[in-house]
């Protein structure tokens, strides 16, 4: 009966095992508070976006004193005016055509002392990339300035027409 006394008292530690169910209704009260106290950087789909600020418009007043006052052609001239930005845009693209005829004429020059003319060489004269030289010389071929020589590679060269 010993034995039996002995294995009644393993059968005892099963009641602790009540509060062990205890620490599982723990941790679930954490992951309920967990999400609202932890902060994070996106906004939950239920809060609205905050609004935009509105753009500052530019004062028009002097304008419209000026358009009342004035003829028709002084109004279109006025538009012109607000807009340096894009006056600038069209100063740089103006800039920037001059430099490429400039180089186009320097390949038209080189043209006329050797009578032909690469791509590569195109590339050093003008310290250009490979595409570029091609696309210069393409152009050159559509105004009708140049011919190409040669179909692909190493073999094709221009020459004046």
């Amino acid at each position: 009966m010993a034995d039996e006394e002995t294995s009644q008292p393993p059968a005892e530690p099963t009641a602790p095992v009540e509060p062990a169910t205890a620490p599982e209704a723990a941790p679930s009260e954490p992951v309920q508070t967990t999400p609202p106290e932890t902060p994070t950087a996106q906004i939950p789909a239920s809060e609205p976006l905050p609004p935009e600020p509105e753009p500052i418009a530019p004062t028009p007043a002097p304008e419209p004193q000026q358009a009342a006052s004035a003829s028709a052609p002084a109004s279109t001239s006025s538009p012109q005016a607000t807009h340096p930005a894009r006056d600038l845009l069209v100063k740089a693209r103006a800039t920037i055509q001059d430099r490429k005829h400039k180089k186009l004429e320097k390949i038209l020059e080189a043209l006329n002392t050797k009578g032909k003319i690469t791509n590569d060489e195109v590339e050093k004269l003008l310290h250009v990339s490979d595409a570029t030289a091609t696309r210069y010389l393409s152009a050159l071929e559509k105004e009708g300035k140049i011919q190409q020589v040669g179909k692909t590679g190493k073999a094709v060269e221009y020459t004046r027409i």
